[in-house]
């Protein structure tokens, strides 16, 4: 075995230990909302599913039972179990992500500063983004619906963050404006990263207060002739969010878009309607790299490219993407980073967090909400985890939001 699949090994090891523990958290916690006393004593891996072994007490009726089980499905999406006398909780273990984040980024060389990973190429290198570079500045990330654009946003805002100290680079987001969006698990949890500029903004006031936040600090910065930190403004589904909040949103963005860069402000959009009249001429002049995910047909995939000949028409859906700069275009396969994942990335980053001089508390949020190997495998649980959340922080250049 080389060091390489050694270091992979161990990786994967130290992530399923991770996610045992925080999954045995989750079904104490189950039982404790129901007053029922039960305690996760260990269990079993197996290649397609996860047991937990429990010590408890369910003398407590058929009535109370069956919400236990209802509320582990929801959780867990778990099944209480009992053979020959012996209480167990089951779960079915997930396929593995493609390209686990954590893995590819401990493995990826020296990264440039305010550098993102992204995925893998055909020939399994690392494709990275470089938002300082003269040439990049910008992203717009396009696709159909499933084709990952919302996720390689939660992707290169946690790659930044893992390999970028806060007082270098601050992240600032806007989610998508869908009536579900505030409890979506994909873009939520980012506000626990300490890098966090202000929190998550969803509704259209949210939208409008952070948007003209960054605008006053590119006048701001011009002003001042200041480009640090940086400041990367992730911008989910960018048309949909013009067509509910207000053209204020384009002229926005397009003011960023033109100006940020010199002041060291970046942006990474994203879009389910490349092709919209909303991505005004002098905004998609001003976003050098697309990356375009599954598209309905070629037309579409020459709009979000703006390249011919791409073939993203033919993309699978779920990561897969072409990476397009100029006339150069790559396929790549997205890095993902899951819940679990995400969970362990905070905790690192908040033990090694250290003291800020500079910047100062927006909020404070409550504690994040919980929302391997093919060998059969035991585990015990000797510790607890927990993970406390980080306050966002203001830009060093202008006041609070």
């Amino acid at each position: 075995m080389t060091e390489r699949e050694k270091l992979q090994r161990m990786l994967k090891e130290h992530r399923l230990k991770h996610q045992l523990e925080l999954q045995s958290r989750q079904i104490e916690k189950v039982f404790s909302s129901h007053q029922v006393s039960a305690h996760v004593a260990g269990g079993e891996v197996k290649p397609r599913t996860i047991r937990f072994d429990l010590q408890a007490h369910l003398e407590a009726g058929w009535e109370r039972l069956r919400h236990i089980k209802q509320d582990l499905l929801r959780v867990l999406g778990a099944t209480l179990i009992n053979e020959d006398g012996r209480w167990q909780v089951q779960l079915n273990r997930k396929e593995e992500a493609p390209v686990p984040l954590l893995d590819l980024i401990t493995l990826a060389p020296e990264m440039p500063p305010v550098t993102a990973v992204l995925g893998i190429d055909e020939a399994g290198n690392p494709i990275l983004m470089e938002f300082s570079a003269d040439d990049l500045t910008h992203m717009l990330i396009s696709g159909s619906d499933g084709a990952g654009k919302t996720t390689l946003l939660r992707t290169i805002a946690v790659s930044l963050a893992l390999s970028n100290r806060q007082s270098r680079l601050q992240l600032a987001v806007i989610g998508a404006n869908k009536a579900d969006q505030s409890i979506d698990g994909r873009l939520a949890p980012l506000d626990y990263l300490p890098h966090m500029l202000a929190p998550t903004a969803f509704t259209p006031a949210e939208t409008k207060e952070l948007l003209q936040f960054m605008v006053d600090e590119v006048d701001y910065r011009q002003e001042q002739k200041m480009q640090t930190p940086v400041i990367i403004l992730f911008v989910d589904d960018v048309v949909a969010l013009t067509d509910t909040v207000g053209p204020f949103v384009s002229e926005a963005i397009t003011k960023i878009s033109q100006h940020g860069p010199d002041v060291g402000i970046h942006l990474a959009l994203s879009t389910g309607q490349p092709a919209s009249e909303k991505l005004s001429t002098v905004l998609r002049a001003n976003l050098p790299v697309r990356i375009v995910g599954r598209v309905a047909d070629a037309a579409e995939a020459q709009a979000a490219s703006d390249l011919p000949g791409t073939q993203a028409e033919y993309l699978l859906g779920e990561g897969d993407f072409v990476a397009v700069v100029g006339e150069t275009a790559v396929h790549f396969q997205a890095a993902y980073i899951g819940d679990y994942d995400l969970h362990l990335t905070l905790e690192t980053l908040q033990r090694n967090r250290p003291r800020p001089l500079l910047a100062q508390p927006v909020n404070s949020r409550p504690s994040l909400p919980p929302n391997g190997e093919t060998a059969e495998e035991h585990f015990w649980f000797n510790e607890q985890i927990e993970v406390k959340p980080a306050n966002g922080f203001e830009s060093v250049g202008m006041g609070q939001l």
